[in-house]
């Protein structure tokens, strides 16, 4: 019997080390854990991602599992399927006069050896690579295989685990060595500069630099690799200055690797050749995308008559398998996205079918009818999940736009730009929403309603920045026009936004008669939207113009049950946040907090929603101010500023809030002194959205008991407005108060609860009698239970009990 030259005991073949190898703990204990539960265990993700420096490293950490060895096959150069048996036995070092060629023979050697293979780069000798691994593992009980691929072998049995790239920093996030170095594609960076250049060091002049690097390379190790190869004769400054063509950039790679990883070029070329002609047209034609796509714009974007939409499906889903495309995200629609070299790759490629002009009108067409949908469902359930979808299309919408306002027709710029009108505002994209909304006007002015809708909606975005002027001039034009214009339903907009015009400077006079009109207009044209819009603002109008700000609560209280009615989500947080204002000027301080409360707490079912979310964060810092909790309020009035500057935006465009917001500010910082409310502020300013939410609900913190309070103070003096001045609610102002419940700190709104809870209601019930999300029932539940200091709603009920009784 004839033995081969692997012994027992063999270490394998591996290299002592894998050098430029940073990071990927999650993915090491990953792999691992999947080797101790599957024998075969395949890598896959884009070319230059990392796969075969990670199965090589956790081939390094495993060789002691392994008696007879861990062993590297390098598939990469080999094109013959038929020679990939013989090419895993001469990686192991077997002789063929020792062993057969082929699958049974290598399977009788390896019959009785406990040992791993790794099987490097298999993408293009997939069947073959699957049919050996199906018999090896089927005859021997002891072996593993680590396959890197950007397909898996779809055999049974195998694991599968999507390597991704390096972890990159946030574009906005704070950059200094410390925070940078948290960071995996900055590590590798710093590494290889200066193995090429010794004395290179990470300091504060290079740092935002080598941030802005990895956020270009997209956290690619074989594209920070061969950047970093340019400091020879580059500076890191003058390589992401040339980054626009990295194609010719990035060419120089080891001369030891592959011949696919010497220029990043062939890298992508290797994925195009695997690809079949269906895939490589799918794969240029959704270079048109930014930031990712859905499947349905796929589909839309691209087929034709070559390429039908029902044939779609399974190429992405191809793509998607051969890591040309990856599946991003958990949410409730699957997404895609390419990394940016490989989309420049189907750019090009799209450039040289000359398909681009017509996929690209196409493409534009899809997103401006999303716009238009998003308008005309804008008030229906599918509200929050329409928001979200038009922020995960941001960028797509940006490359539509511009294809809109430069190329298609000014009608099809001036719709798409203001059919956006809520996502401008909404988001917080103000800035952004006027650019295009100034770009699509200045095209040749069409006499058409699409031009008198646009020119109003720019008018309400220069009114909330604080461009009274030109809000004006913009909303003249659209009368103007429309005078020239047969009757439009568009045409009750105009005294909408005439009237928040006189509102925001404070004419609040001359806005109520033009909100009434637009009121009545609405109400005959059926239009929700349009209603929910009035009333709020219409009770505003109310509340601030005269010397009862409770004469607005009825026009709020009906905005905010139509939105409830609807399934509207924006409106009704707004209705709160405006009634915590009019409950503040009425001195009912505690039912000014649960309002803008809980108009965060609706706010919090559109993510990411910036506008209401400053405005609750300003009332809160007043109310708190009003209740002298001092540090509180200047932390919550940094925190709101900061939601502003984000915007772009600032209350000073509404005069009646910017009085408020002033005489807040000079009130506590009176109280605290220059220095502690500057520290204050700052730090809320310095907090994120969520951080800033959740220091203004008050929730219970990790200790399950409520977040600390501040003593009162004395009450904040009377505004300089003139209006009536904030006062903390009395005890005898509470509807049928409750002695023991408020001696424990329990609101009114909590003492509703509290008998709600006794009669048995559960949170969906509480939520429904009282009009309120079940998120804000399930809130006042928790707080009652912690400040009862109960554990379970039958205790809240036994307690109410009994002291009803006493």
């Amino acid at each position: 019997m004839s033995t081969a030259t692997t012994a027992r005991g063999s270490p394998g073949n591996l290299p002592a080390e894998v050098t430029s190898f940073v990071g990927r703990r999650h993915e090491l204990t990953g792999v691992r854990r999947m080797l101790s539960t599957s024998r075969l265990v395949t890598l896959t993700g884009a070319g230059g991602v990392g796969k075969t420096r990670l199965a090589q490293r956790v081939g390094l950490d495993m060789r002691r599992a392994f008696a007879d060895g861990v062993w590297l096959v390098e598939l990469a150069e080999l094109r013959d399927p038929d020679l990939v048996a013989v090419t895993v036995a001469e990686a192991l070092g077997v002789r063929e006069e020792s062993v057969s060629p082929g699958a049974p023979g290598l399977a009788a050697f390896l019959a009785d050896q406990q040992a791993l293979l790794i099987f490097d780069n298999c993408e293009h000798l997939v069947g073959a690579c699957a049919d050996l691994a199906e018999t090896l593992l089927r005859t021997c009980p002891g072996l593993r295989i680590l396959v890197t691929s950007r397909q898996a072998l779809r055999i049974a049995g195998e694991a599968t685990l999507t390597v991704h790239p390096l972890s990159v920093p946030e574009p906005d996030a704070a950059c200094t060595p410390a925070e940078l170095a948290r960071y995996e594609s900055a590590s590798l960076l710093i590494e290889r500069a200066t193995a090429v250049l010794p004395g290179f060091t990470l300091t504060e002049a290079n740092c935002a630099t080598i941030s802005a690097l990895c956020l270009a390379l997209e956290g690619m190790p074989l594209a920070i690799e061969l950047a970093v190869a340019r400091l020879r004769v580059l500076t890191l400054d003058e390589i992401l200055d040339r980054l626009t063509d990295r194609y010719k950039l990035l060419t120089a790679g080891a001369r030891n690797a592959p011949a696919r990883q010497q220029t990043l070029r062939a890298l992508i070329d290797w994925s195009w050749d695997l690809c079949s002609e269906p895939e490589r047209v799918i794969w240029a034609r959704l270079s048109v995308f930014s930031g990712g796509l859905e499947l349905d714009a796929a589909e839309y974007v691209g087929a034709d008559e070559k390429l039908p939409a029902d044939a779609i499906l399974d190429l992405v889903a191809s793509l998607v398998e051969k890591s040309v495309i990856a599946r991003t995200g958990d949410g409730p629609r699957a997404r895609y996205k390419m990394l940016e070299v490989v989309r420049e790759y189907g750019a090009a490629r799209l450039a040289d079918a000359d398909e681009h002009a017509e996929v690209a009108r196409r493409h534009c067409e899809w997103f401006a009818r999303l716009a238009a949908y998003g308008d005309a469902h804008w008030v229906s359930p599918d509200q929050a999940a329409l928001i979200m979808r038009l922020r995960d299309e941001q960028a797509n919408l940006r490359v539509a736009l511009e294809y809109a306002v430069t190329t298609a027709t000014p009608e099809t710029a001036l719709r798409f730009a203001a059919d956006l009108q809520n996502h401008w505002f909404v988001r917080g994209f103000l800035s952004e929403g006027r650019h295009w909304l100034d770009r699509a006007l200045a095209r040749p002015a069409p006499r058409h309603w699409t031009r008198a809708r646009a020119l109003r909606v720019a008018a309400w975005i220069a009114c909330i920045q604080s461009d009274p002027e030109r809000a004006e001039a913009l909303l003249a034009d659209a009368r103007a026009l429309a005078l020239t214009l047969p009757p439009s339903p568009e045409l009750a907009f105009l005294p909408l936004i005439e009237g928040n015009i006189a509102m925001f400077g404070g004419a609040h006079a001359k806005a109520l008669p033009l909100f009434e009109q637009a009121l009545t207009r609405f109400r005959e044209l059926g239009s929700l939207s349009g209603q929910m819009w009035t009333l709020a603002v219409l009770g505003l109008a109310r509340g601030l113009g005269g010397n009862d700000p409770t004469a607005g609560y009825p026009d709020l209280m009906a905005c905010r049950d139509l939105a409830v009615a609807n399934g509207e989500v924006w409106w009704r947080s707004f209705v709160l946040w405006a009634l915590s204002v009019l409950r503040w000027l009425a001195g009912d301080g505690p039912g000014a907090a649960e309002a803008a409360k809980e108009s965060l707490e609706v706010g919090k079912m559109v993510e990411d929603e910036q506008f209401s979310v400053g405005l609750a964060l300003e009332s809160l810092g007043w109310v708190s101010g009003t209740e002298g909790r001092d540090q509180r309020a200047a932390m919550l009035l940094g925190a709101a500023e900061r939601v502003w500057q984000a915007m772009h935006a600032s209350l000073a465009a509404f005069r009646g809030m910017q009085d408020f917001h002033e005489q807040s500010m000079t009130t506590v910082r009176l109280r605290l002194g220059d220095r502690a409310f500057d520290t204050a502020f700052r730090r809320g300013a310095e907090l994120s959205t969520a951080e800033a939410v959740t220091m203004a609900l008050e929730r219970p913190t990790s200790t399950g008991l409520p977040a600390p309070r501040q003593a009162a103070g004395p009450p904040a003096p009377r505004p300089a407005t003139g209006l009536p001045a904030p006062r903390p609610a009395s005890a005898e102002a509470m509807p049928s108060p409750d002695a023991r419940l408020a001696e424990l700190g329990l609101t009114p709104r909590e003492r509703e609860v509290i008998a709600l809870v006794a009669q048995g209601l559960s949170n969906r019930e509480i939520a429904a009698r009282l009009v309120v999300a079940q998120r804000t029932a399930e809130g006042h539940v928790e707080n009652i239970l912690s400040k009862l200091g109960f554990t379970s709603r039958a205790q809240v009920a036994g307690w109410l009990a009994a002291h009803r009784d006493t």
